[in-house]
This record gives structure tokens, C-alpha cells and sequence, in this order.
């Protein structure tokens, strides 16, 4: 009952987390050219891919927590959302291990990369993964018992 109570609670907070992440990049107008220099700040990506990136991940993260609000294909949705804040993690730990001072743009902007994001990124990954490892073992109602 614990473990079912956790799940809900998680997969409510993944799927919050990722639509307030998305679009605090996207509004007000001026916040997807800010994170555009967020993402550059990192010095991972060539310039038209951080233009790319830019535009199109508030977008993503957006209808991602959407499609784990609401549960549709979970088993997916929950395992992209956990391997999209995996590579989250290795970007900013990776620049924050170079010394980059780097804005983490992960809720808007104006926080840097710091151990104290790291640990907090690294918290909602342990809750993506809790519901994506439970999604995966949770067989559908709709699905045969003996399938």
C-alpha cells in the first residue's frame, strides 16, 4: 500500500516537475532566448543545436509531464522522463566538474550548477526511476493474466 501510495505521489510530482520546468523556458517570450544562453553556458552543444535544444525541450518536457500526468503508454513516458533527467544530470555534473560556472536552466534561470542541484536533480531521477521500474512491473488491468 506504501509503495502504491509513493508511486502515485511520484508520478503526480514527475509530471508537475516537468510541465512547470518546461514552461518556465518558454514564458515570459524572452525566457527561450535566456535559455538558449544557459544551455551555450555549458559548452556541450555546437551553437544550431543549442538553438535547436532551446526551442524544442521546454516543448518536450511539457507534453512528457502531460503524458505521465495522465498515464498513457507509462511504462514509456516514465522511462523517457527518467533517462531525459539521467542525461540532465551527466550534462550539469559533467560542466560543473570542468569548472564551468554555468546557469543549470533547469527551472527557469538564475540558479547555478551546484552540488545542491546535482542532489536535487538526482532526487527526482530516484523518483522517475521508482515509477518507471514500477510502471514496468505493474501489469495493465486491461492486459491478460497469463499473457
Amino acid at each position: 500500500m506504501i509503495l502504491k501510495v509513493l508511486y502515485w505521489i511520484f508520478r503526480l510530482a514527475i509530471g508537475g516537475l516537468f510541465i512547470y520546468a518546461g514552461f518556465t523556458k518558454i514564458y515570459p517570450p524572452d525566457r527561450p532566448f535566456l535559455f538558449a544562453i544557459a544551455i551555450s553556458s555549458y559548452q556541450l552543444l555546437p551553437d544550431a543545436l543549442v538553438i535547436f535544444v532551446s526551442r524544442a525541450l521546454p516543448w518536450f518536457e511539457i507534453v512528457l509531464g502531460l503524458l505521465v500526468l495522465i498515464g498513457w503508454q507509462l511504462r514509456w513516458f516514465a522511462s523517457t522522463a527518467a533517462a531525459l533527467l539521467g542525461a540532465f544530470i551527466l550534462a550539469m555534473g559533467v560542466t560543473y566538474a570542468r569548472g564551468i560556472e554555468a546557469d543549470c536552466g533547469c527551472f527557469g534561470l538564475g540558479e547555478p550548477i551546484s552540488p545542491a542541484t546535482l542532489a536535487r536533480d538526482s532526487f527526482i531521477l530516484l523518483m522517475a526511476v521508482f515509477v518507471a521500474v514500477r510502471a514496468w512491473r505493474v501489469r495493465p488491468a486491461a492486459e491478460p493474466a497469463n499473457a
